[in-house]
């Protein structure tokens, strides 16, 4: 877990968030930022939800907000992490089939504009691979020469 225990709600993965807010709930968000109560070791407004790494953005503000301040829980869906947001962190989602895997979060794998050449997981590799398929198929449709890798 990233938060380490002791707190109130686990962080929300900054990874990968889709969020659709009415107005309200965005003006809402807003106001606890600027508002700035957020206490080293006790998290948002002392409710121990954020002291974590990333506590005091997105994924301190957001369970926050919506467990504290807007506790309605509508409309709220957690997706596989396996197929949105996948790391290859856990041998479920290094077996997810590449097809089926909509978005990655290069932290295990690494990034693969830093170019490092080596993969402990065979999706790592098929992932960088993609990528670079992807940027390339890109860099053709703008008339850019692709650079080496």
């Amino acid at each position: 877990s990233m938060d380490g225990g002791g707190t109130a709600a686990p962080p929300a993965q900054g990874g990968f968030l889709a969020l659709r807010p009415s107005a309200a709930a965005f003006a809402a968000l807003c106001a606890v930022v600027r508002g700035g109560d957020f206490r080293k070791g006790q998290g948002w407004a002392g409710s121990l939800i954020g002291p974590y790494w990333g506590g005091m953005t997105i994924q301190g503000l957001v369970p926050y907000y919506y467990l504290r301040v807007e506790p309605t829980g509508r409309a709220a869906r957690e997706v596989d992490r396996c197929i949105y947001n996948n790391m290859a962190d856990n041998a479920r989602c290094r077996a997810t089939p590449l097809a089926d895997i909509a978005n990655v979060h290069f932290t295990v794998c690494h990034k693969p504009w830093i170019c490092l050449a080596h993969h402990e997981y065979d999706l790592c590799s098929w992932l960088h691979d993609r990528w670079f398929a992807l940027r390339a198929r890109l860099e053709r449709r703008l008339g850019l020469p692709p650079p080496p890798r």
